[in-house]
Order: C-alpha cells, then sequence, then structure tokens
C-alpha cells in the first residue's frame, strides 16, 4: 500500500506538473501575441481554411486520444514493477498516464499556436487554448485517483 508520506509527495510533484503545464497555455495567449503579433506568414486563403480545418478535426482527434490513452494507462491490469526511481510505482503509473494526457491537451493549444502565426487569427488561438485548458482541468491530479489505482494493484497482488 502506498503510505500517506508517498501519497502526498506524488501528488506536490503531480500538481507542480500540472501548474507548469497550465501555465504555458496562459503563456500563449498573453506573450504570443505580444512577441509575434506583426511576424507575417504568406499564405492562401484557401491554404489557411484548409489548414483550420485540419487542426480543428485535429484537436478533436486529440482529445478523444488524450482520453483514450489515460484510460487504457490507468486500467492496466499489471501492477506497475518497482523500479530504481524512489516514487511509489502507483505514483510511476499515475504520473506517466498524466505526462502523456497533458502533453496530448497542450498539442491542442499549439494548433491554434500554429493557426494564429499562419492566419492571424486570434480566436484560433483563443479557442483552441480555452479548450486545451478545460481538458487540463479536467485531468487535474486527484489524489482519490491515486488512492484507488494504489487499491486496485492491492488487490492483484
Amino acid at each position: 500500500m502506498i503510505s500517506a508520506q508517498e501519497l502526498d509527495q506524488g501528488m506536490v510533484m503531480l500538481k507542480t506538473i500540472w501548474y507548469a503545464l497550465a501555465g504555458s497555455l496562459v503563456m500563449y495567449v498573453i506573450a504570443v501575441p505580444l512577441l509575434l503579433g506583426d511576424t507575417a506568414v504568406n499564405v492562401t486563403v484557401d491554404f489557411y481554411g484548409q489548414l483550420r480545418l485540419l487542426l480543428y478535426a485535429a484537436a478533436g482527434m486529440t482529445l478523444a486520444v488524450s482520453w483514450l490513452a489515460r484510460r487504457l494507462l490507468l486500467a492496466a491490469n499489471k501492477p506497475p514493477a518497482p523500479s530504481k526511481s524512489r516514487q511509489h510505482p502507483v505514483v510511476q503509473r499515475y504520473t506517466t498516464a498524466m505526462i502523456v494526457t497533458l502533453a496530448l491537451v497542450e498539442a491542442i493549444a499549439l494548433y491554434g499556436l500554429i493557426l494564429f502565426l499562419v492566419g492571424k487569427n486570434p480566436i484560433d488561438l483563443l479557442l483552441l487554448s480555452a479548450m486545451a485548458a478545460v481538458a487540463m482541468i479536467f485531468y487535474f491530479p486527484k489524489k482519490t485517483d491515486l488512492i484507488d489505482l494504489a487499491e486496485k494493484f492491492r488487490r492483484t497482488d
């Protein structure tokens, strides 16, 4: 079973990762328009329209894949093997699932960043960053999830 100290240390690390990635979304929305607002990329209207459609579709698929990846990583029946890490194996499993999930969600905001740089439309940046932010809030690390995962693996020992 996971000790209270290991649980608390794991949660501090998980929340730190989450806050860092959520902070990068804020940086995309605030800093990029200020720093790169006058940078021009010459593309045709047709190309931009097709790219926009493609990236919005990719954002929806990425959101679905992030949900599926998280479920698959956390639903594995085999208990995590002990490693040389000082972290509890359950915390390692949850951390892996969270990093993969948040990286996929972060990609959604990057799609908005690409569209902003190509089309100079701040709405794309804001919409896709907001979509990523909502998903990140949904995937905020929860102590109960970690405890449930530890309980699941304790029962399979």
